[in-house]
């Protein structure tokens, strides 16, 4: 059986020999249309809301938060759609565009011309949200769940914000985007290491494809300390093209997104696999191998103890993040897993938790660039330069059922 899994901006193939007999599994194909085409249909028809247009009439400024490089939002298509309902509105110069990172690290403004183009990027007043610098945030009280809140000063000041996200499986928000792009996308350091705590993501809910989790609750609560919202959200097939688009109110919308990508996403599996080769999509999420735990989380729930996952990612930007890396240093998964329920949330721990939880069951295959090697064996995980010599190390033994899995984070692999 040939194979090819996402690497990068291109492929990478393999042949599973016949004494391996495999299944491969995929999303169900979107239907294409003209992306433009779409989004203008979303905006025109929202749901929950009134226009865009109308809303904005009563505003004085906006702020349009995008996410940034790791989800590879189409900003190039979707602003100058939305920049036009404002312009409907009256508004003119009074719109910025805020990057909503999180956490991450080294968005940089080549990262945005990227995604927006030249001529957006020199136009627009783009702002790089840093959850570390507190002049830029404001503190509104607790939520419900006890987390603090801080928020980026210019969503809190905006009379209008405008959210737009890709809506995709989330290994422990459950989906991408709606309230998840302000809570952790624009939120303050303090904010997202209470909503990532170690009972929030342990908890059984907190897993790909589930809207009712604690992490999502608290990004919906956060809405309310903003004064008017929107929202478009975008569904990106294989190709990163867009295939569907809702707009109109946050939770509404996404709600309605979410359920069409469930529909799209969702495998069910009768037998716990033994053997998964999955990958991180490609670019940009396998950018770096932080993101991958993504990947590596996505049969999580149809593997039993001894399963092995062979994980395809090119990882342009290596690790990326240092923390992470660190914490996988400091001990065995077992070791490292008991620590950090026991302490204080830190920087990039739930990425480390959920690969230690994985790893406490099943052993991880990592096929990436060679530079990586003595990385990904000092994180407790096993190095292959092909798919084929993963497999040859993994021991297939006769009659152990072998699922291909290509689309990674895109599929939501339930037990049956």
């Amino acid at each position: 059986m040939r194979v090819q899994l996402p690497y990068g901006h291109t492929r990478l193939s393999a042949i599973i020999p016949k004494s391996t007999p495999a299944k491969g599994v995929q999303s169900k194909q979107w239907h294409v249309s003209h992306p433009q085409k779409l989004v203008a249909n979303a905006l025109r028809k929202p749901l929950g809301s009134p226009k865009l247009s109308d809303i904005a009439r009563h505003c004085s400024n906006a702020v349009i938060v995008t996410c940034d490089k790791t989800r590879g939002v189409p900003s190039n298509v979707t602003l100058p759609l939305i920049l036009k309902e404002l312009k409907a509105s009256g508004m003119k110069n009074e719109v910025k565009v805020l990057i909503a990172t999180g956490l991450h690290r080294g968005e940089s403004i080549d990262d945005v011309r990227e995604r927006f183009g030249k001529k957006l990027t020199d136009e627009l007043q783009v702002i790089i949200h840093d959850s570390d610098d507190e002049t830029e945030s404001v503190y509104l009280g607790r939520l419900p769940s006890g987390t603090h809140l801080y928020l980026n000063r210019t969503v809190v000041e905006s009379d209008l914000v405008i959210i737009e996200g890709t809506v995709e499986p989330h290994f422990f928000a459950g989906f991408t985007g709606g309230s998840k792009v302000i809570l952790p996308g624009v939120a303050g350091t303090k904010t997202v290491l209470d909503n990532h705590s170690w009972q929030n993501i342990d908890s059984p809910k907190s897993r790909y494809g589930t809207l009712d989790n604690p992490i999502r609750a608290d990004g919906n609560a956060a809405l309310k300390f903003l004064k008017k919202t929107f929202a478009l959200n975008l569904i990106l097939n294989s190709q990163k093209r867009i295939v569907h688009a809702t707009a109109g109110n946050v939770i509404e919308s996404f709600n309605a997104a979410a359920k069409k990508a469930t529909q799209h996403s969702r495998i069910l599996v009768k037998k716990p696999l033994d053997i998964v080769i999955t990958s991180n999509g490609g670019y940009p999420l396998d950018r770096n191998l932080y993101q991958c735990v993504k990947g590596i989380a996505v049969p999580e729930e149809i593997t039993h103890d001894g399963s092995r996952i062979i994980m395809v990612a090119e990882c342009a930007d290596g690790i990326s993040h240092g923390a992470f890396k660190e914490l996988l240093l400091t001990g065995s998964p077992s070791e490292i897993y008991t620590k950090l329920k026991s302490g204080d949330t830190v920087r990039d721990q739930w990425e480390a938790q959920v690969l230690c939880r994985i790893l406490l069951k099943n052993q991880v295959w990592f096929v990436t660039r060679k530079e990586l090697r003595s990385e990904i064996e000092g994180m407790h995980m096993h190095y292959a330069s092909t798919i084929e010599e993963a497999l040859n190390s993994c021991n297939v033994v006769e009659g152990e059922r072998v699922l291909v899995a290509p689309e990674g984070p895109s599929l939501i692999l339930k037990a049956a």
